[in-house]
């Protein structure tokens, strides 16, 4: 139930990385089509991936095995967005605000969360740390830095053309460390 949950709200998110990126870096994103299909992908795989929250419960090792070969996989779109977003910085001319600090905070946590995701894949890691912090842990750094800091840098984002004002930059940058720290 939980994961395909969790990528329903992470794929609107990534949504809105991808156009706040651009925006910022002054370029279109880097290999914009493969952006769309491992957005394609993520969803699609995402059904495959709750049940490395049951690994513990006894299931059979043949499904044991392709849960986690699809909880391993999702790493791959991930990686393909992260890499992209990324270059996209990295080749353009970038004009620092809010909205794009809470992009940065976005892949800085969903990247240490996607890390540990793939760690919970591992059916003997995942077996050590089944109903432990490690796990709520994971949860929440992929569901704060991969919904929550895009929400806000939407917010940055669109809020000066949805009433007419930009919001303030340092109110803004002191809600980024806040909630980054």
């Amino acid at each position: 139930f939980g994961h395909p949950e969790v990528y329903i709200q992470f794929i609107p998110a990534a949504g809105i990385v991808s156009t706040v990126i651009p925006a910022f870096a002054r370029r279109p994103i880097v290999g914009y089509r493969l952006v769309v299909a491992a957005l394609v992908a993520t969803g699609v795989a995402s059904f495959g991936l709750w049940v490395h929250h049951m690994f513990a419960t006894g299931i059979p090792f043949l499904a044991l095995t392709f849960f986690t070969a699809a909880s391993l996989l999702i790493a791959i779109p991930s990686g393909i967005q992260v890499f992209a977003w990324l270059a996209t910085l990295w080749q353009g001319v970038v004009r620092w605000s809010t909205a794009l600090w809470f992009v940065i905070g976005f892949v800085i946590i969903f990247v240490l969360g996607g890390i540990t995701g793939v760690m919970v894949a591992v059916v003997p890691f995942n077996w050590q740390v089944h109903d432990s912090f490690f796990v709520v842990a994971h949860f929440h750094y992929v569901l704060v830095g991969g919904v929550v800091f895009p929400i806000f840098a939407g917010l940055h984002y669109w809020m000066p053309k949805l009433n007419g004002h930009l919001l303030d930059e340092r109110i803004g940058r002191t809600t980024f460390w806040l909630m980054f720290v």
